[in-house]
């Protein structure tokens, strides 16, 4: 049944050349959205996601792009704000200026992403002040030999500190990601890392398998999903040991805690910024990577839109029950208000699933077991290289063209 999803996906999804939108229409007002920060002061061998070099006059540029790209959108309000980069944490003068921006129309949670260099007590202190309740500090691992692996420039003893700042700094939420790679060390470098932050007691801990992107220095390598999945068996009892379970696919948060960060596993979302995304519910649509297309697009009063997916039929119920299930559940009546025409079709898709043991039900909500959590890693690893590593590849190099990246 999986893998018939796979050839089904694949054979469906196509890109638009049409590109000339203005705007969308989301089913929902339980909408996130999402800001792009791409600038970084150093560059991490494993990060696949988009960046430039840290400049102060293109960042104070870009604070200005991104609201006229805003301006472009219907008024509305969003349930969530979700900062990501890059190293948004870096510039927190650029921060401040899209913040004071966007504030009034968030009613949720505002929530970075924070480079360990960043989380001194003073910056920390700095960021609350800015209306950020809820961080994520991009840790990747406590072991100096890990990090040099990754490229990351600095050592364990950063990581502890900023761990302990940003856990005293009275955030209402703290994430902290971690990142392993099985090919290169043993399983007890990941295990003791989770070992030692749930001492500390984050509310969650993110833990992520390397991914392998071209644009890195792992190219041509690939996950061995296999592995993986008998580390996340040890990950799950050292989290149960230690009063933490696992939330989502990839994160384990405190026992019985309300509230999650994920910038992820939102149901619809608007994205701003350099290489930011959206989905709509028809729409999947990502910007471009390059600052000059980014500058021309916005001068022309058009939005910075480089790939659309017009999901058809069933394709944009499959892409919301992905996100749905990476977030351990599935609420059909939910998906039935938004994609009515698709309801009847994936309902015998998920009682199949419930039936050979991927799925359970509990009156309209379906939950992913033990074996459809395995499948589900398998499955997003898979879409992973199928589709989004091939995306990112050829908007960097469209981007290249512009003569404006790296």
């Amino acid at each position: 049944m999986v893998e018939l999803l796979k050839l089904y996906v694949k054979s469906k999804a196509k890109p638009s050349k049409n590109t000339e939108l203005m705007g969308y229409i989301f089913p929902s007002e339980n909408i996130g959205l999402y800001l792009h920060v791409p600038f970084c002061k150093h560059f991490c061998d494993f990060c696949p996601y988009h960046k430039l070099k840290y400049d102060p006059a293109l960042a104070r540029e870009y604070a200005g792009l991104v609201k006229k790209e805003y301006r472009l959108h219907e008024p509305r309000r969003f349930n969530s704000l979700y900062i990501g980069g890059g190293t948004p944490s870096g510039d927190l003068t650029l921060l401040k200026e899209l913040l004071d921006f966007l504030r009034d129309n968030v009613m949720g949670e505002i929530a970075l992403e924070v480079h360990p260099i960043d989380a001194t007590s003073e910056k920390l202190q700095e960021m609350k002040e800015l209306g950020i309740n809820y961080i994520s500090l991009g840790i990747q691992s406590l072991d100096d030999d890990v990090l040099k692996h990754f490229g990351r420039g600095y050592s364990a003893k950063t990581n502890f500190l900023a761990l302990e700042n940003s856990i005293k700094a009275g955030f209402d939420f703290v994430d902290v990601d971690l990142v392993f790679d099985p090919l290169a060390f043993a399983d007890k470098k990941i295990q003791s890392d989770l070992e030692k932050i749930m001492k500390l007691s984050p509310q969650q801990i993110s833990v992520y398998p390397m991914m392998r992107f071209s644009c890195t220095k792992f190219r041509n390598t690939r996950n061995n999903s296999r592995k993986e999945l008998k580390i996340f068996d040890r990950l799950d009892e050292i989290a149960d040991k230690n009063g933490y379970e696992r939330d989502t696919l990839w994160t384990y948060k405190k026992k019985n805690l309300v509230g999650r960060y994920t910038s992820v596993a939102r149901e619809f979302y608007l994205g701003l910024g350099l290489s930011a995304s959206t989905f709509s519910g028809e729409i999947f649509a990502v910007n471009t990577f390059s600052m000059n297309l980014y500058r021309k697009r916005l001068e022309e009063g058009k939005l910075p839109i480089e790939i659309v997916y017009h999901l058809k039929g069933l394709q944009g119920a499959l892409y919301y029950s992905f996100w749905a299930f990476y977030a351990g559940k599935l609420d059909f009546a939910r998906l039935s208000r938004f994609f009515p025409d698709s309801s009847k079709k994936l309902r015998v898709l998920f009682e199949t699933l419930r039936l050979t043991g991927y799925l359970s039900k509990s009156s309209m909500i379906y939950h992913l077991t033990p074996r459809g959590q395995k499948k589900l890693h398998q499955f997003e690893e898979w879409l992973t290289y199928a589709f989004i590593d091939p995306i990112w590849c050829q908007l960097k190099e469209n981007a290249r063209n512009f003569k404006d990246l790296f």
